[in-house]
């Protein structure tokens, strides 16, 4: 079904996807995925991996733009002819992310990206608020909220936050491999 699951750990980086600091330094090289493919943190992807491919949708900061990001990932598949699990696994984890900007900040529009490259799919959105990192979070079975990033974390082969240079607001990614197709 899905490859193992893990996270990028960079001691530099603002949040790392794990709710507590881990107990060993990170590893000084990125984990590799199901398909060998090492995936370093976002920024360093983006500077140093040529893209493959790479499309972009600004959307209003509203509860509406989770459906608009669920359309455009899935148009983007089809687009660039992706995997039914892939188109699964990247319109769920979109969902997620434009989910949580538009719930916990306070921003009026959100930039959503994908874009490939080594064989993995990298998604994007950027908001306007820097103070509310995203974390791994413990809801009760009767909480109507609380399990967004543990999506992600189990769908995603790696995920992050990282601020964005000369502005208030943050980029949360995730990273999925892409199914030899």
């Amino acid at each position: 079904m899905h490859s193992a699951r893990h996270r990028v750990q960079n001691p530099d980086a603002p949040h790392d996807g794990a709710t507590a600091p881990p107990a060993a330094p990170a590893p000084a090289a990125p984990a590799p995925t199901a398909l060998g493919v090492e995936i370093p943190q976002l920024g360093t992807a983006r500077n140093t991996w040529e893209m493959d491919r790479q499309a972009a949708a600004t959307l209003p900061g509203a509860p509406s733009s989770v459906a608009l990001a669920r359309r455009f990932v899935r148009i983007t598949a089809a687009m660039w002819q992706l995997s039914r699990e892939t188109l699964a696994d990247a319109e769920l984890c979109m969902s997620e992310l434009v989910c949580n900007a538009v719930t916990h900040t306070g921003s009026s529009r959100v930039h959503c990206r994908l874009w490939s490259a080594r064989g993995v799919l990298f998604l994007e959105v950027d908001d306007e608020d820097r103070g509310d990192l995203p974390e791994l979070g413990v809801a009760d079975a009767d909480d109507e909220h609380g399990r967004g990033m543990l999506l992600i974390d189990s769908f995603a082969t790696a995920w992050g936050a990282v601020p964005r240079p000369g502005t208030e607001g943050k980029t949360v990614w995730a990273a999925l491999a892409l199914s030899e197709e």
